[in-house]
C-alpha cells in the first residue's frame, strides 16, 4: 500500500475504523536515537496516532459527528524515550465514512528540519491561505451587501454580495475542525454542498445582471437544474452507492453553471471592447475554470491528492471582481456628481435668465405703465387745455387792440410748450435725438419760413445720442426759445442750426444774420434768456450769447454718453 490511501476504493460501503501501520528503522547506537520530526498532511475525517504504543495525538471525536481533520497537517518531534534504536511502529487509527474519501495522507519521516519544512509548507497551502480567502469572501459578501442596500437598482452588487456570502461555508470546510452547529457529517456535507450549488447559481445571476441580459429561459432551465440537485443532496439515503453519485453530480452542475457565467460574460467583453471593466472581469472568471476543472478530478478520485485550488483562484477571482465593482461605482459616482455638477450650473443659469427675464418684463410693465400715464395726460392737456389756449388765440388774433399783442403772444408761448411737451411725451428714454428733435424741427422751419426767414439744419452724430425725459425736454425747450427769439427780436433773414454730438459732448448752434436783441429791451426777451440760462444750468452745461457782425450767436455744450467707437 502506498500514501496517500482512500480505502473506499477497495470498501466502498464500509463506515467505519481502518488502522494503519507505518514501520521504519532507526540507525542502532548505544545512546539514544537522533531525533526525528513526523509530519502528516492529513487523515480522513477523524483519527488518532500512535508511535510505539503511546498515544501521540488523538481527534476530540471519533464517532459520529466525526471530527474534521481531512485537510489539517500535524507535525511531531520525536525523539527518546519513544523514539527507539531499530524498529519503530506508527500506528494510525482513521474513523471515516465511504461517501466522503476516507483514508490517510502522505507520511513524512526525516530530520527535524526537513519534517517542520513540509509541515510549515502544507500548513500554508491547506490553512493559512483558506483563512485568508475565508475572510476575503465574508468581507466582499458584506460589503457589496451594503452596497446594493444603497443601491437598489443595481441589482448585481446584490447578486455578487449573495455569491460571496455563500461561498463562506464552502471556504469554511477547508478550516474547520468539526461539523458544528450540525449534529453529523452528512448534515454538514449537504449543507456545504448546497451552498456551492447554488451560489454559482447566484454568480450566473450576477454575470446576467451585470452584462445587462435577462436570458428568462436559460434561468428557468439553470434554476430547475440547481433546485433538483440541491433537493437530491438532502434526500439522497447515507449509503455510499447512491449518495456519492449525488455529490458527484452536484459538484459538476456547479462547474457547468459557473462555466456558463464566465462564457457569458467573455462574450460580452468580446462585444464591448470599448468596456474596460467587462473585459477585466472577463479575465477575473477564467482563472477559476482552470482550477475547478483540477478539483474534479481530485473529487473524483483521478488525482491523487485532496489538494482543492478553486478556494485560492476564488479568492483571487473575487478580488479583481471587487476591483471591478468599486470601478464601475467610482465611475457611477462620478458620472452624477458630475450630472449634479451640470445640473446645478444649468439651474443657475436658468435662474439668472428668468431673473433677467422677470427684471426685463417689470422693467416693461413700469415704462408701460408711466408710457400710458403719459398718454392719458396727453391726451387731456390736448383735448382740454389745448382747446382752450386754441380758442383764446383764435379770439385775440380777430380782434386787432394793440393791448393784446401781449397776451396773444403769451398764449402762444404757452401753447408752443405745450406741443413740445406733448410731442416729447409720446417717446422715451430709448429714442434717438434725431427722433425727438423731427417734430420741433418741422414746425419751426414752417413758422420761420412763413416769416420769411431762411432756415438751414446742420445735424451730426445725432442718431447714436439718447437723453432722458427731462433732459431731453430742457433741450428741446431751450432750442425752441432760442428760434423764438430769432423770430421776434432778431428781424433776421437768415438762420442757422447746428446740432453736434461728438466726444462725449453734445453742441447747439443757433446763428442768425439779424440785429440782435438785449434784455433791457424787450421783457419777453430778458424773461426767456433767464429760461435758457436755467435750463443750461440743469444739463449741466454752459450757454454763450453773443453778438457778431454779422448777427447774434447762440452757443449751448453739455455732457452725453455716447456709445464707444
Amino acid at each position: 500500500m502506498t500514501l496517500p490511501d482512500a480505502w473506499a476504493g477497495r470498501w466502498p460501503a464500509h463506515d467505519g475504523v481502518v488502522w494503519y501501520r507505518l514501520r521504519w528503522s532507526e540507525p542502532a547506537t548505544a545512546g539514544a536515537p537522533a531525533p526525528r520530526g513526523l509530519a502528516m498532511d492529513y487523515l480522513s475525517m477523524a483519527g488518532a496516532i500512535y508511535l510505539n504504543g503511546a498515544l501521540l495525538a488523538r481527534d476530540p471525536q471519533l464517532e459520529e459527528p466525526l471530527s474534521r481533520s481531512w485537510n489539517h497537517p500535524r507535525h511531531w518531534l520525536l525523539s527518546a524515550p519513544l523514539l527507539r534504536p531499530g524498529p519503530n511502529e506508527l500506528l494510525v487509527r482513521v474513523s471515516g465514512l465511504a461517501a466522503y474519501a476516507p483514508g490517510l495522507g502522505p507520511v513524512l519521516v526525516d530530520t527535524p528540519a526537513a519534517a517542520d519544512a513540509h509541515y510549515r509548507h502544507e500548513r500554508l497551502i491547506r490553512e493559512s491561505l483558506h483563512m485568508l480567502s475565508l475572510g476575503i469572501t465574508l468581507a466582499m459578501g458584506v460589503l457589496y451587501g451594503l452596497f446594493w442596500l444603497l443601491r437598489r437598482n443595481e441589482t448585481f452588487y446584490g447578486w455578487f454580495s449573495l455569491f460571496s456570502l455563500l461561498w463562506v461555508p464552502v471556504g469554511y470546510n477547508y478550516v474547520a475542525r468539526s461539523t458544528w452547529p450540525f449534529g453529523s457529517t452528512d448534515t454538514y456535507q449537504a449543507v456545504n454542498m448546497s451552498a456551492l450549488v447554488l451560489g454559482t447559481a447566484a454568480f450566473l445571476m450576477f454575470a446576467l445582471r451585470f452584462c445587462g441580459l435577462r436570458r428568462r429561459r436559460a434561468v428557468q432551465l439553470i434554476g430547475g437544474a440547481v433546485g433538483l440537485t440541491t433537493a437530491a443532496l438532502w434526500l439522497a439515503p447515507h449509503a455510499h452507492a447512491l449518495l456519492s453519485p449525488v455529490r458527484g453530480a452536484a459538484v459538476v452542475v456547479a462547474l457547468a453553471t459557473y462555466t456558463l457565467s464566465a462564457w457569458i460574460i467573455c462574450r460580452h467583453a468580446l462585444a464591448s471592447p470599448r468596456k474596460r471593466e467587462v473585459q477585466a472581469l472577463a479575465l477575473c472568471t477564467l482563472l477559476p475554470l482552470a482550477a475547478g476543472t483540477h478539483d474534479v478530478l481530485v473529487f473524483h478520485g483521478v488525482l491523487a491528492t485532496n489538494l482543492y485550488y478553486t478556494p485560492w483562484s476564488s479568492s483571487a477571482m473575487l478580488v479583481g471582481i471587487s476591483f471591478v465593482l468599486t470601478w464601475r461605482f467610482v465611475v457611477g459616482m462620478r458620472l452624477v456628481e458630475h450630472f449634479n455638477d451640470e445640473l446645478r450650473h444649468h439651474v443657475e443659469d436658468a435662474t439668472r435668465r428668468l431673473s433677467s427675464m422677470l427684471h426685463r418684463e417689470h422693467a416693461t410693465e413700469l415704462q408701460n405703465t408711466r408710457l400710458a400715464e403719459r398718454m392719458n395726460l396727453v391726451r387731456d392737456l390736448h383735448d382740454g387745455l389745448g382747446m382752450t389756449l386754441s380758442g383764446h388765440i383764435a379770439s385775440l388774433e380777430n380782434r386787432s387792440a394793440a393791448g393784446h399783442d401781449t397776451a396773444l403772444w403769451a398764449l402762444k408761448e404757452v401753447r408752443d410748450d405745450l406741443r413740445l411737451i406733448i410731442e416729447s411725451s409720446s417717446l422715451d428714454d430709448t429714442d434717438r435725438l434725431s427722433e425727438r428733435i423731427a417734430p420741433l424741427r418741422h414746425r419751426t422751419t414752417r413758422v420761420l419760413e412763413a416769416a420769411g426767414i431762411e432756415c438751414t439744419w446742420a445735424l451730426q452724430g445725432l442718431d447714436q445720442c439718447r437723453l432722458d425725459d427731462r433732459r431731453g425736454l430742457d433741450f428741446l425747450r431751450l432750442l425752441q426759445e432760442a428760434l423764438a427769439n430769432v423770430l421776434k427780436h432778431s428781424r433776421a433773414s437768415k438762420v442757422r442750426i447746428g446740432i453736434e454730438a461728438a466726444d462725449g459732448q453734445l453742441s447747439l448752434s443757433v446763428a442768425d444774420d439779424g440785429s440782435g436783441f438785449t434784455a433791457g429791451r424787450d421783457a419777453h426777451a430778458g424773461m426767456g434768456l433767464r429760461n435758457m440760462e436755467a435750463r443750461a444750468r440743469r444739463l449741466n452745461g454752459t450757454l454763450d450769447i453773443r453778438p457778431t457782425p454779422d448777427g447774434t450767436t447762440v452757443a449751448l455744450r453739455f455732457p452725453v454718453e455716447l456709445p464707444a467707437g
